[in-house]
């Protein structure tokens, strides 16, 4: 009897809660997302931008690597960028482009004790930004290498430890654009961090050679905050 009583006040105190602060309740995860999430394209000759969020949901990481598939008979990478401010270290031999294929992988890293580990704050931040061209019309999906059997190519965050574990559990998800219809404007995109953050340096032409193309690393700039162009493919 007594239990029937107070259940009506437990369940009720339950929603009160949940409303006023439901990440008590459903805690977050820790995600990588594209903005914007999909849509319409119009002034396909103009291109487009995309760019790749982070979010640790609050813990500290020693590293990210993204992998993104893209159809390379719709769309081409004309540019990439990346926000130097995440990460110390941007390895080489684990970040690629490929145009042929329709791959990008990007990968950062802070030693753990040699700097300050990332974290998110409040809001996810850009880890890149991706500009496109357009071949032809129609639709086209924005998805992510994860969970497979090549350990190189796969998307991942990793916690610090021994050993290091990926704290990415579940596969971020995939986006889809309408090209040639209406509305996306790159001059309109609103960002994940603030402009001061997002410095853009121009310069760098990557050759383009074989089947997987590596990132250089802009040695010929001086160390600054902010985001480096590491690819620019416009001529």
């Amino acid at each position: 009897m007594y239990l029937k009583k107070v259940l009506p006040t437990l369940l009720f105190l339950f929603l009160m809660i949940l409303v006023s602060n439901p990440s008590n309740i459903f805690a977050a995860e820790p995600t990588f997302s594209f903005y914007p999430k999909g849509g319409q394209v119009i002034n396909q000759s103009q291109g487009f931008i995309v760019d790749v969020l982070i979010d640790t949901a609050g813990q500290e990481i020693t590293s990210a690597k993204f992998v993104i598939l893209f159809d390379p008979k719709v769309l081409q990478l004309t540019k990439a960028e990346r926000n130097n401010t995440l990460f110390t270290q941007w390895p080489n031999d684990e970040s690629t482009l490929d145009n042929e294929n329709g791959v990008i992988m990007l990968s950062g890293f802070t030693q753990s004790g040699s700097g300050t580990l990332y974290k998110t704050g409040v809001k996810p931040d850009i880890l890149a930004r991706l500009t496109f061209k357009v071949l032809k019309e129609g639709s086209t999906v924005f998805d992510w290498e994860y969970g497979g059997d090549n350990g190189v190519f796969d998307t991942l965050m990793m916690k610090d430890g021994s050993p290091p574990t990926n704290i990415l559990k579940t596969k971020p998800q995939a986006v889809t654009f309408v090209i040639g219809k209406n509305i996306l404007d790159p001059s309109n995109i609103d960002t994940a961090i603030p402009i001061d953050r997002y410095i853009v340096f121009t310069g760098l032409v990557l050759v383009l050679f074989g089947v997987f193309m590596v990132f250089t690393r802009p040695g010929i700039f001086r160390k600054k905050n902010g985001t480096v162009i590491v690819y620019d493919g416009e001529k």
